[in-house]
């Protein structure tokens, strides 16, 4: 039996194969779906110090929104990705990093926090922590309040919506994106407080939520 995937939890900086590897990911999403991208205008100029945070349905789905704002991203990954050697170079040579979801996995944290310091990526976290098994966004976890409150960083929120649970040659997929919410509208202190960690969790994804019930339109 191969030796699971050795990540280099050392290395901060973004990978090569992402920022050429993008305007491939672009294109083959196009000629495999029928991509519709709403609100462009919504998209930073930069994605250092904001996290995007979106709907979970696939796990291409990072590469939805990749294509749809083309900024360098730097994604939060369930360790089940990173378990064999081509997969798990795969993910991350394409900005991905592992989380244990069993615990609170504070090397994940303390990787997230780093990005985000460097500021050459944003980070990319779907805060429902898996994929919603009905295609309905479900209840948020803390960790996309969790890092805004250490880092002071702004939400851009983003929906994700096909129908059907599986992707179809030449499925209709709409990447909606949203206004970007201000770290001080998430209403987060200084010091971790879990009701205001609740709320800015529950705000994160009621405006992910509005944008898929707009569905297609």
């Amino acid at each position: 039996m191969s030796k699971p995937y050795k990540f280099n939890w050392g290395r901060i900086k973004p990978y090569k194969l992402y920022g050429a590897g993008k305007y491939l990911i672009a294109v083959v999403l196009r000629l495999m779906f029928k991509i519709k991208i709403i609100g462009r205008e919504n998209v930073p100029g930069s994605a250092g110090g904001v996290i995007l945070a979106c709907n979970h349905l696939h796990s291409i789905d990072p590469a939805f929104l990749v294509a749809a704002t083309m900024l360098p991203w730097r994604f939060i990954g369930k360790t089940e990705l990173f378990q064999s050697k081509v997969m798990g170079w795969l993910y991350t040579h394409c900005n991905g990093f592992p989380v244990d979801r069993s615990i609170i996995d504070r090397r994940a944290l303390d990787f997230a926090l780093a990005i985000m310091e460097d500021g050459r990526c944003g980070l990319g976290i779907f805060p429902e922590g898996t994929r919603s098994p009905d295609g309905k966004p479900m209840q948020a976890k803390a960790g996309a309040a969790m890092i805004a409150r250490k880092t002071k960083a702004d939400i851009l929120p983003c929906a994700l919506y096909h129908e059907g649970k599986s992707l179809k040659f030449r499925l209709k997929v709409t990447v909606r994106i949203g206004e970007m919410i201000p770290f001080e509208e998430l209403g987060l202190g200084d010091a971790p407080n879990k009701r205001q960690s609740r709320e800015a969790s529950e705000k994160i994804m009621a405006a992910i939520t509005a944008l898929w019930e707009q569905k297609h339109d």
